[in-house]
């Protein structure tokens, strides 16, 4: 259900996939808004020289202020390099940020009524797009949701039927019948799947509100508002860019729902061997500023810290036992 971009090594590699692959596609109505550059994005690419003088904006309340102290030390490090190269680093708001991110800055795409959920809008859209591609097969019997509904059932063994089974359906799929936590069971919900399943992609009255609302507080009181803290009516925005460290996925889901670009880089690695990264926002059709920033920054960390260290596994031996569900 996520629009994913291109995945690369660094930023020049995502950035050439992203030459390949972008343009006009006559099956994909969110290309026909604007005509692709002849350019290509490639030029974009920027050495750690071009931060002399930039202004980032952060964005500050259930953003930064949620990032886990651990975090916040690698985000920080990285902060005072960018500074110390000649950017600026500013706080700013999102305006929608009560209206949109939970309290403790997670991603929380049911939030709110139906009238104002992104999964209003997310579930419809996934319905009718999902079922577009796979009538289109040739090759398989699987030609709409409701077939990888019935797939899932037929085949629970091998597709997560227990709870906790896997994680992106923590309820499970199916269920012999049986007694589950004191309860009677037949059936347990594949989740989200059968919410959009219940939708029919029908875009009524209510995923009309939901759009309107979601795309209204994401980019005018979202991502457009922090740009432009001072005059939101103005030209040219206060900020370069926005930088977040989006462990949290706030950031990201404000992008999504406003149809913004994004560009995600990883900066380093916290005490505990988890992984950090720093998200750069901006406004539609901005994806050359955010390839500029993005590269510009990676090349500052390869400068100030080298290249990024190797993955440690840990605890590969461990015995996955749900000591939890053990009465």
């Amino acid at each position: 259900m996520d629009s994913v971009g291109v995945l690369g090594r660094t930023v020049a590699d995502a950035v050439h996939g992203l030459d390949i692959i972008a343009g006009k596609d006559q099956e994909d109505p969110m290309t026909h808004d604007r005509s692709v550059d002849k350019t290509t994005y490639s030029d974009s690419l920027a050495s750690r020289t071009a931060l002399k003088g930039a202004k980032f904006g952060l964005p500050w309340s259930r953003c930064w202020d949620c990032v886990a102290p651990k975090r916040k030390e690698v985000a920080s490090r990285i902060f005072k390099a960018i500074e110390d190269a000649g950017a600026e680093i500013v706080r700013t708001e999102f305006p929608c940020a009560e209206d949109r991110i939970a309290p403790d800055g997670s991603w929380d795409w049911k939030r709110g009524k139906a009238t104002e959920s992104e999964f209003t809008v997310v579930k419809t859209d996934a319905y009718n797009d999902i079922n577009t591609y796979l009538s289109q097969l040739s090759e398989s019997s699987v030609k709409s949701v409701e077939d990888v509904l019935a797939f899932n059932i037929q085949n629970a063994g091998t597709e997560g039927a227990q709870p906790r089974d896997v994680p992106a359906f923590p309820s499970g799929q199916v269920q012999p019948p049986q007694r589950i936590y004191g309860t009677s069971s037949l059936l347990m919900k594949q989740d989200d799947l059968h919410e959009v399943v219940k939708s029919r992609g029908i875009e009524d009255e209510t995923y009309s509100k939901a759009l309107q609302h979601i795309r209204y507080q994401c980019r005018d009181r979202g991502i457009d508002a922090a740009l432009h803290p001072i005059d939101h009516s103005s030209g040219s925005p206060e900020f370069d860019a926005l930088l977040l460290c989006d462990h949290k996925k706030a950031g990201q889901q404000l992008a999504a729902q406003a149809g913004y670009p994004i560009i995600t880089i990883p900066i380093g690695i916290d005490t505990d061997g988890l992984p950090v990264s720093l998200c750069f926002q901006h406004t539609a059709w901005q994806e050359r500023t955010l390839i500029k920033w993005a590269s510009a920054v990676e090349d500052l960390i390869l400068e100030v810290q080298g290249w990024r260290p190797t993955p440690q596994y840990r605890n590969f031996h461990s015995k996955n036992i749900p000591i939890d569900l053990i009465p």
